[in-house]
C-alpha cells in the first residue's frame, strides 16, 4: 500500500514540479555525443539536460535530437531514476521519501525537455518542414523506448517512456512516415 501511495504521489507531482529553467538560449552546435559518451561513460541524458537546466533551449533541443539513445548509462550513477520498482520498495521509509522527491525533480526536467522536443516537432509540422519534424519525433520515440528498455526501469519511467513513444508516433503520423 505504501508503494501505491508513493507512486500515485510521484505521478501527480511530476505534472506539477519544475526544474528551474525558462529562458531561450543560443544555437551552438552540439558536441560529438556518441564518442564522448563511449569514452567517458557520460550519462546519455546529461548533455541535453545540462543545457536545458542552464536555459539554453536551442542547444538542448539540438543535443537531444543528435543523441544516440541506445547508449548507456542513461542517467548518472546514484540517480534516483536508476532505481527499479523493487529497489525503490526495498528502501527504508526515510530513504524512500527522499528518493521519491529526487525522482519527481529529475523526471520534471526530463518531462519539460521532452515536451519541448514534441512541441518543436509540432512547430516544424506547422511550418511544413517534414524532415525537421521527423527528426524531433524520431528522437523522442527513441528516447521513450530507451526509458522503457533500460536495465530494471522503474514504473514511472516505463510509463512515461511509453507516453513519449505514443506522443512521437502521433506526431510522425501527422507528417506520414
Amino acid at each position: 500500500m505504501k508503494s501505491v501511495i508513493i507512486v500515485g504521489f510521484m505521478a501527480a507531482s511530476i505534472l506539477l514540479a519544475a526544474c528551474g529553467k525558462q529562458s531561450t538560449g543560443s544555437s551552438a552546435t552540439p558536441p560529438a555525443l556518441a564518442q564522448a559518451n563511449a569514452e567517458q561513460l557520460l550519462p546519455v541524458t546529461q548533455p541535453a539536460m545540462k543545457a536545458w537546466q542552464q536555459g539554453d533551449n536551442a542547444t538542448a533541443l539540438k543535443i537531444f535530437v543528435a543523441t544516440d539513445w541506445n547508449g548507456r548509462p542513461l542517467f548518472e550513477a546514484g540517480s534516483a531514476l536508476n532505481l527499479s520498482q523493487d529497489q525503490f520498495k526495498a528502501l527504508p521509509a526515510g530513504d524512500s521519501t527522499a528518493k521519491a522527491q529526487a525522482i519527481i525533480t529529475q523526471i520534471s526536467c526530463v518531462k519539460q525537455l521532452s515536451d519541448a522536443v514534441a512541441q518543436a516537432g509540432l512547430d516544424a509540422v506547422a511550418k511544413g518542414d517534414a524532415a525537421q519534424a521527423r527528426e524531433y519525433f524520431t528522437s523522442l520515440r527513441q528516447f521513450g523506448l530507451a526509458l522503457q528498455n533500460q536495465d530494471n526501469p522503474g514504473f514511472i519511467l516505463s510509463v512515461y517512456g511509453k507516453g513519449m513513444e505514443n506522443k512521437a508516433n502521433a506526431g510522425l503520423a501527422k507528417i506520414g512516415q
